[in-house]
């Protein structure tokens, strides 16, 4: 069995960008990860720190926060780049979709049908499958769902845990329930079950809360800059906790271009006037 640590930043209002991120493996890489993750967590000898939480641990401008601030920056980033090789040690792999939510806000009716598990059938003109057109969270949800399951060998399911304590409980279950009941897809006999769970029972948590974090972070830089980003170009920690990738296609970006990409099986009358149709390889 294949299990997946999977945590969101960004499905409060107002948000930029929405992003679910997190890391699967085995069950065997797992059980030496939360061994090591919590040695370091003791060792930090803060009565405190039970789990590590980002927004706990950082201020918007990266500054350090509560207790966290009373540390000298050599343990704060002793601390953090030892939680960081722990993740990589492991050998998990890591994905995240991120979508911007201004250019989501500009798809018509039909288009966020379509991204959101909609399916249109193209002879009798009209949607067998009405999808979730008004949940944003529903598209980077499908891919943080669907690439470890793609990416696991035949035979083997994924087993999706998610934080209980988090907003995005509630969703979690109804979409994946969604994806499930999708019999189209070729991958939905992979997808095991969606369980919820806390940090400190499960540190897997804790690593998708750093990986979501640090993306949601690095979104809004890579949409001021308004283009794509090598890897050698990205933050030192988002880099590192980047470190397992199996596919670039894991990670997939939903800004205009992305969404446009993402649209191109849409039959080009349900299109919104003025898109530019692409061609996929």
């Amino acid at each position: 069995m294949v299990e997946a640590y999977m945590d969101e930043s960004g499905i409060h209002d107002g948000a930029h960008v929405c992003v679910i991120a997190g890391y699967w493996g085995s069950e065997k890489q797992w059980t030496r990860f939360e061994n090591r993750w919590r040695e370091i967590l003791k060792a930090a000898n803060e009565p405190s720190l039970k789990e590590f939480h980002s927004t706990d641990f950082w201020y918007e401008d990266d500054s350090r926060k509560g207790v966290f601030a009373k540390w000298s920056d050599a343990k704060a980033d002793k601390f953090i780049h030892d939680l960081i090789t722990c993740i990589v040690d492991s050998k998990v792999a890591p994905t995240d979709a991120t979508l911007v939510v201004s250019e989501w806000n500009k798809l018509n009716l039909d288009e966020r049908r379509f991204l959101t598990g909609g399916h249109y059938h193209p002879t009798q003109k009209k949607w067998i499958t009405s999808g979730a057109p008004n949940k944003t969270y529903f598209l980077p949800f499908q891919f943080a769902i669907v690439n470890p399951a793609l990416a696991c060998s035949p035979g083997l399911h994924v087993q999706y845990i998610f934080d209980l304590h988090k907003q995005f409980r509630h969703y979690a279950i109804e979409l994946f329930d969604l994806l499930k009941l999708d019999k189209t897809a070729e991958w939905t006999h992979r997808l095991g079950s969606l369980t919820m769970d806390n940090g400190e029972a499960a540190p897997g948590l804790q690593a998708a809360d750093l990986f979501a974090y640090r993306s949601y972070k690095h979104a809004k830089v890579r949409i001021a800059r308004d283009r794509p980003m090598q890897l050698n170009e990205l933050p030192l920690l988002l880099k590192r906790l980047l470190t397992n990738i199996k596919s670039f296609q894991d990670f997939p970006f939903f800004d205009a271009d992305g969404l446009n990409k993402a649209l191109h099986n849409l039959p080009a009358e349900l299109r919104t006037p003025g898109f530019t149709p692409v061609k996929i390889e």
